[in-house]
C-alpha cells in the first residue's frame, strides 16, 4: 500500500520516525513530507510530474497534538484534484481525542502506534474507498451493487431502487469514465425498442441521485450539452 506520511520531524530524520519504521515493516511504500513544506505549498511534485503517476492510496498525518495544523495540511492536500478523493487518517494523542473533527478526515489512530491497530486501519479505509468490479458486485467506495441478488446497499443501508434505476447505476458503474449521451443511455439501459424520449433518462438520474443522497451529483456527473457519466474515481 502507498502512503503518503505527513510528519511533524524534519524530512533528514524520516528515517528515524518511528511511525515511518512501522510502515515500512507492515510492507507499505512511504513518502515521507514534513507539515511545514505541504503549508508552504512545496511538499509534493507538481500535478502530472512522474512522482505523481502513482498517488498514495491512503494520507496518513502523524499529528500528535498539532490537530489544526493536521486538519491545515489535509485541506490544502486535498485541494488538488490527485488528491482530493484519498482517504485520510489521523495519528493523534489521547488527550487531543475530544477535538477531533470526524468531518476532516476519514479515521484516526491513538499515538503511540500499535503496528496492529495501525494495520487494521489501513485496510478498513483501503477497503471502504475502494472501487472494483467482479462478475457479482460493484463496490465504488461506500457503495456496493449486487448484481446477482439485485441489490444496492450504501453504507449498509439498502436502496429501494425500480427495475430501471437499478440498470442505470449498474450500467454507468461499470463503465466508469465513460460519457454516454441521453440517447445512448436511452437504448442501451432501456432497450431499443423503447420509445420513451430522452427525459425519461434525466427523471431516472434525478430520481438516483435523490436516493444515493449528498455528494451523488459528483458521483453521477452531468457533461455539460453531452450526456452523464460515472466519475472514474468514484469513492
Amino acid at each position: 500500500m502507498r502512503i503518503l506520511l505527513v510528519s511533524l520531524l524534519p524530512e533528514e530524520e524520516a528515517d528515524r520516525d518511528p511511525l515511518s519504521r512501522t510502515l515500512v515493516d507492515l510492507g507499505c511504500e512511504v513518502t515521507v513530507v514534513r507539515f511545514e513544506r505541504i503549508l508552504d505549498g512545496d511538499g509534493l511534485p507538481a500535478e502530472g510530474e512522474p512522482a505523481r503517476a502513482a498517488p498514495p492510496q491512503v494520507i496518513l498525518l502523524d499529528a500528535h497534538d498539532r490537530l489544526e495544523t493536521a486538519y491545515a495540511c489535509l485541506k490544502k492536500l486535498r485541494s488538488r484534484p490527485d488528491l482530493s478523493g484519498t482517504p485520510a487518517l489521523v495519528a493523534v494523542t489521547t488527550s487531543r481525542l475530544p477535538s477531533l473533527d470526524f468531518g476532516a478526515a476519514d479515521d484516526f489512530v491513538l499515538t503511540p502506534e500499535v503496528p496492529a491497530e495501525i494495520y487494521a486501519r489501513l485496510r478498513q479505509l483501503d477497503w471502504r474507498f475502494a472501487a472494483f468490479s467482479s462478475e457479482e458486485r460493484v463496490k465504488i467506495g461506500d457503495l456496493v451493487i449486487d448484481l446477482a441478488g439485485y441489490e444496492v446497499h450504501l453504507r449498509d443501508r439498502r436502496l429501494e431502487l425500480t427495475h430501471q434505476e437499478f440498470e442505470l447505476l449498474k450500467f454507468l458503474a461499470q463503465q466508469r469514465g465513460k460519457v454516454f449521451t441521453r440517447e445512448q443511455l436511452l437504448s442501451r439501459v432501456w432497450g431499443y425498442r423503447y420509445f420513451g424520449g430522452t427525459r425519461t433518462v434525466d427523471i431516472h438520474v434525478r430520481r438516483l441521485r435523490a436516493k444515493l443522497g449528498p455528494g451523488a451529483d459528483q458521483l453521477i456527473e452531468t457533461v455539460r450539452n453531452v450526456g452523464y457519466k460515472m466519475r472514474a474515481g468514484a469513492a
